[in-house]
């Protein structure tokens, strides 16, 4: 049977359904055993731009491990970097009216609504380099978590549009995908540990349900049970196949 923590609930429903811990009949500790086990990577992102622009640089290798925000790929950005020039040139311009007028208008040399207009010209201004810096950071692609890069689909000189960039998987946590045939439903429930080997890694971990199908697939006649492991030693290969121990 499945070496796992189970609570006192879980316990009073298997020794209700026939003595479980005197030992499990084989048809019940056979459809115990998931059909498949496969790990996966906790987190899987298609990283993308919601701009169109040409790849200047692709900051980043297949296979290479970023930290969150670290920079991935960046698009061209010619336009918003001149747009930030004139931007602030002309909040260099204005506030130097603006600081002359303010002296003209004690003296009463100006309006008022000359010196309103200018102070509007000036927060345009400012308005203007702040969207410019917001394009130009939008042009550097930046990683949302850390991870290693799985794939790169762009290149330098390419075009780029809605289509992914690369792809980035977190595996400092892995995920358990168990499926198990319907006979199995009821008998693991959310939070029961489950004792799993990694044959490629010859080791045995424990895993932790997190998530159970709340339904039985018509076509299969199985359900999916999803149990965390961690790997922050980055011992376990994700993709690989995996055994639950009885």
């Amino acid at each position: 049977m499945i070496r796992r923590f189970i609570g006192p609930c879980m316990l009073a429903i298997l020794v209700a359904q026939g003595g479980w811990l005197a030992g499990a009949r084989p048809a019940q500790a056979q459809s115990l055993q998931p059909l498949t086990c496969l790990l996966v990577p906790a987190r899987t992102s298609d990283i993308g731009s919601d701009r169109v622009g040409i790849v200047r640089a692709v900051d980043v290798r297949r296979a290479d491990f970023v930290e969150q925000d670290a920079p991935l790929v960046r698009i061209d950005a010619e336009i918003a970097e001149a747009d930030l020039r004139v931007a602030r040139i002309s909040i260099a311009a204005l506030e130097e009216r603006l600081g002359r007028s303010e002296g003209l208008l004690s003296r009463n040399l100006i309006s008022r609504d000359e010196i309103g207009a200018l102070r509007t010209d000036l927060q345009l201004a400012l308005a203007n380099e702040a969207r410019a810096q917001m394009e130009l950071s939008r042009a550097t692609i930046r990683a949302p978590f850390a991870g290693y890069v799985s794939n790169i689909g762009v290149s330098v000189g390419e075009l780029i549009g809605p289509d992914p960039l690369l792809q980035l998987i977190e595996v400092s946590t892995l995920r358990a995908e168990l499926v198990y045939l319907a006979g199995a439903f009821g008998l693991v429930s959310l939070g029961d540990t489950l004792m799993v080997h990694v044959e490629m890694a010859d080791a045995e971990v424990e895993a932790v349900v997190t998530a159970i199908d709340p339904f039985i697939d018509a076509t299969s006649n199985s359900f999916t049970v999803l149990a965390e492991i961690e790997n922050t030693d980055l011992s376990l290969p994700a993709g690989t196949s995996c055994a639950v121990l009885n």
